[in-house]
């Protein structure tokens, strides 16, 4: 099974490859942690091993080509919230400028990162330690829950959206046997697996302790994006609803606390906003090549679009996180802030769900269902909430989704959410020309849904290795 087989050889030759490339001096991921050692559900014997395991399994999504940076990076520069500034250091160019083929160093890190995270999830869902049950069942349920959430990433990413449910997936690969050569699952079998394990973890999953471990509000989050992606809308208003009501999280309390939230590198522990985020701290980290550093206080690279940064309201706290400054070759630009600690000790946690998209969720989801008033009040709680001057929203049908919508962009931009809003949508992309940007032809300036680079090539490795594969990558790659 060469999603697996030689795994580490592979995902070494792919850091050296994108090093070289790229000019950056950053150690390999795999090598940072003695609890992934654990590598087989064998080894995992008892309680205090399935935690060593479940500890590489959180790392690996700090890994680069999962939260670390490329999952945030490529979400947005696909889309229309950012772009690569002229005198860039030679990082995602084929994404921005939409060049890039099945051998694609990025695609191809994104794709054996996930799987070395599944794998991970893997040994520690199929192991059979002795010991307190109830604790290692909790443990279980964190690893099912890592699981969905990176095949969640994985379809979103490599598939066409819900919309055909037969059209071709991921491979599901739920145990470790270098046998096997999987052939891709439908888009419907995948959903289905995602929250088949969503509904596993939340089964014996724990209470809330910290946001950097998975919990059950966290679970129930993501099992509402699931419902909403999938076009499930009365279950995802649903979920949804129960977080907002029940788990006890808040958005922030006043304006300036919006602000304050993002400069907090910590791990949370107050239920303000974040249900979960994956853990940088300063022993674990990416070095220079921190998320942080490809926006500001290191390389610099990327920007925020001028026409998006226009969008937000001078009195939206949302916009106090986008800088008036100039790129490195003089040029104005709008510089992102959401991260503002890659020169600190401490580092920024890679938020992956929360509160507030889980009120979007509800509110799209009720909007879709018709249920107007429900839709803005979810609605008018946030948005009022990071511009207080904001005369409240009166709308319904159509107007209402597209607001909606434009809402999700500003509140999750940076974040890695929107080229894959504009996915589900069937939405095109259309960008804009900004002062002191690398330039891009004209034809990817505008994308439309149809276009075959929409969705990502599968590795040309693992086709050429998995015969099973042979016929099913994307078209036109």
């Amino acid at each position: 099974m060469k999603i697996f087989k030689s795994r580490y050889l592979r995902f070494v030759l792919q850091l050296i490859t994108v090093s070289a490339l790229m000019a950056s001096c950053s150690k390999n991921f795999i090598e940072r942690l003695p609890e992934d050692a654990v590598s087989t559900s064998e080894a995992i014997t008892d309680k205090s091993s399935m935690q060593s395991a479940l500890n590489g399994a959180y790392a690996e999504l700090r890994a680069l080509g999962l939260y670390g940076a490329d999952l945030p990076i490529i979400g947005d520069l696909l889309a229309d919230n950012s772009f690569v500034q002229t005198g860039n250091t030679g990082r995602f160019l084929t994404i921005y400028q939409y060049t890039f083929i099945s051998d694609d160093s990025y695609y191809s890190t994104i794709w054996n990162n996930a799987y070395t995270a599944i794998l991970r999830a893997n040994n520690i869902i199929n192991a059979s330690p002795s010991g307190d049950q109830a604790a290692i069942d909790e443990l279980k349920s964190q690893a099912y829950a890592i699981r969905a959430l990176v095949y969640f990433k994985l379809i979103n990413i490599y598939a066409r959206n819900y919309e055909d449910t037969s059209g071709l997936g991921v491979p599901i690969v739920l145990e470790d046997n270098p046998a096997n050569k999987p052939k891709r699952s439908s888009i419907g079998q995948v959903y289905n697996q995602i929250e088949s394990d969503l509904q596993a973890a939340l089964s014996n999953i724990g209470d809330y302790t910290s946001s950097i471990t998975i919990s059950k509000y966290a679970v129930e989050a993501l099992l509402a994006k699931t419902y909403f992606y999938s076009r499930q809308y009365d279950k995802a208003l649903t979920t949804a609803k129960d977080v907002i009501d029940n788990s006890g999280f808040t958005l922030t309390s006043s304006s300036s606390a919006y602000a304050s939230f993002w400069a907090n590198a910590a791990a949370k522990t107050d239920k303000v906003e974040v249900l979960f985020e994956v853990d940088a701290d300063a022993t674990n980290n990416n070095g220079s090549s921190d998320l942080a550093r490809l926006y500001n206080n290191g390389y610099n690279d990327i920007y925020c679009d001028s026409t998006f940064y226009r969008s937000f309201s001078e009195t939206d706290e949302r916009r106090t996180l986008l800088l008036e400054g100039t790129t490195k070759v003089g040029k104005s630009a709008y510089v992102v802030n959401k991260y503002p600690n890659g020169g600190n000790t401490d580092r920024d946690n890679i938020k992956v769900i929360r509160l507030a998209e889980v009120y979007l969720i509800a509110s799209e989801s009720a909007a879709r269902l018709e249920q107007n008033s429900v839709a803005l009040e979810y609605l008018n709680t946030l948005a009022r909430n990071r511009d207080q001057s904001l005369t409240a929203y009166s709308l319904s049908g159509q107007p209402l989704i597209d607001t909606i919508i434009d809402e999700r962009r500003k509140e999750l931009a940076f974040e890695g959410d929107r080229i894959f809003d504009l996915n589900r949508l069937g939405l095109t992309v259309v960008r804009r020309i900004n002062q002191g940007g690398l330039s891009v032809t004209s034809s990817y300036l505008s994308v439309a849904y149809a276009d075959f680079r929409r969705i990502a090539p599968i590795p040309y490795t693992e086709i050429k290795a998995n015969s099973n594969l042979a016929d099913e990558q994307n078209p036109s790659y």
